[in-house]
């Protein structure tokens, strides 16, 4: 298959998960939508297998920079924001002390521990891709 028929068939699959979806919701059937994205999910994934793409040195050299760049710049930002969010507002401001803003603090911490697993999950794939690629000292 190449790439111009992917790229059909990719428009042809969003657009049918997308009336799933649509369905779903309005019916209040939220395992219908689920349903659809997860059929579309494993056709895409189906159809890609399929496809034989040609990636040079030059665009897998775009994408690690792209993707490092994303994690230097999402990571310090979720964490920041979720600092921002952790701090005892009660005692800065009358407006949050009537506890109107309550979520506030379950919403820092859920991105807190976000952005515990993204920093873990770097490590871990840093760790293995390091052993895998030759590095962390394992010469003789």
């Amino acid at each position: 298959m190449e790439a111009k028929k992917y790229r059909q068939i990719r428009v042809v699959v969003s657009m049918f998960v997308g009336m799933v979806v649509a369905m779903g919701v309005t019916r209040e059937s939220y395992l219908l939508a689920l349903a659809g994205v997860l059929t579309g999910m494993v056709f895409m994934g189906l159809a890609r297998s399929k496809i034989k793409m040609v990636v040079d040195e030059r665009e897998r050299q775009v994408r690690e920079k792209t993707a490092e760049m994303a994690f230097a710049i999402f990571t310090p930002t979720i964490g920041l924001g979720s600092f921002l969010l952790l701090v005892p507002y009660k005692k800065l401001s009358s407006v949050f002390a009537g506890g109107e803003f309550v979520y506030l603090e379950s919403l820092g911490m859920i991105l807190a521990y976000l952005t515990l697993f993204l920093i873990a999950l770097y490590a871990i794939a840093y760790h293995m891709f390091n052993r895998k690629l030759g590095g962390g000292g394992n010469e003789k």
